[in-house]
């Protein structure tokens, strides 16, 4: 895992080194998250790492209970909360504070239904829910404090990509059935309803009321929340970004987008 400062040097040509360099996983990454109370950096290859980015020093790490049912999907509680959540193959939720040894929680999704595996989490901004998306297509939202399922649904009709919990109760989710949904969290129909032409959405951010997303054939589009529903596309040029998409993120504060693609380069375009 890299940590890179990020600045803007204006034409785009500027290659930046890497501030720190965490070199204590032996897998391939798939999840890389910030726990913004204590500014920790939360890193999963199959064994959930806790680090410090500052100093890249190892905190705790977080091994499976049984080494037959991997993790599959994890995500950070806000702040205040200090817990990460991670689920694992056999449709279980795992809570566990960084502060304390051993587990916080332990909750079951699947509830007799076999939905597949979670490919997806995501906790509301408050913390009280978090919603799982699996490879069927279906999704549960869970209550944190009380572990008890609150609903459970088909929302897709293939694997969930992706999934944001948004202020007012709204959730976003993604599939492999090339189509974009806005729920929210207790309603059963969505509130807007997106299909990409050509590919799957395999990833996306929020911008006050939009949505930006991105495909793997370069193409970024903006989708958006308000009445009428709108949606727009653009296709990267070659001269500003190389490879294939694979995650984007926005940065508010300056309006800037952050690309990374297959062959391990981070692009930042403002």
């Amino acid at each position: 895992v890299r940590l890179w400062p990020l600045y803007n040097y204006g034409d785009g040509t500027n290659e930046t080194a890497s501030r720190l360099i965490y070199a204590q996983h032996r897998k391939s990454v798939f999840y890389v998250g910030q726990l913004e109370a204590p500014q920790y950096v939360v890193s999963c290859d199959g064994a959930v790492h806790v680090w410090d980015p500052f100093t890249g020093k190892t905190l705790r790490t977080v091994d499976p209970s049984d080494s037959r049912v991997p993790l599959t999907a994890v995500a950070v509680m806000p702040a205040p909360h200090t817990s990460i959540t991670m689920a694992s193959s056999d449709s279980t939720l795992r809570f566990v504070d960084c502060r304390k040894p051993g587990l916080q929680h332990e909750f079951r999704l699947g509830g007799g239904l076999n939905p597949g595996l979670v490919r997806s989490l995501a906790v509301s901004p408050s913390g009280r829910s978090v919603v799982a998306g699996f490879s069927s297509g279906f999704m549960v939202l869970l209550d944190t404090r009380t572990g008890l399922v609150l609903r459970g649904w088909p929302a897709h009709e293939g694997d969930i990509l992706q999934i944001k919990a948004v202020e007012g109760s709204v959730l976003i989710s993604s599939s492999s059935d090339h189509s974009l949904t806005v729920w929210k969290e207790l309603e059963q129909k969505p509130t807007h309803h997106y299909k990409s032409a050509s590919d799957p959405i395999h990833t996306f951010d929020l911008y006050g009321s939009e949505v930006v997303t991105g495909t793997v054939a370069n193409k970024i589009g903006v989708c958006s929340l308000l009445e009428p529903p709108s949606q727009a596309t653009t296709k990267l040029s070659s001269e500003n970004f190389r490879g294939t998409l694979t995650s984007l993120a926005l940065l508010p504060t300056k309006r800037h987008l952050l690309l990374g693609s297959d062959n391990g380069i981070i692009r930042l375009l403002a």
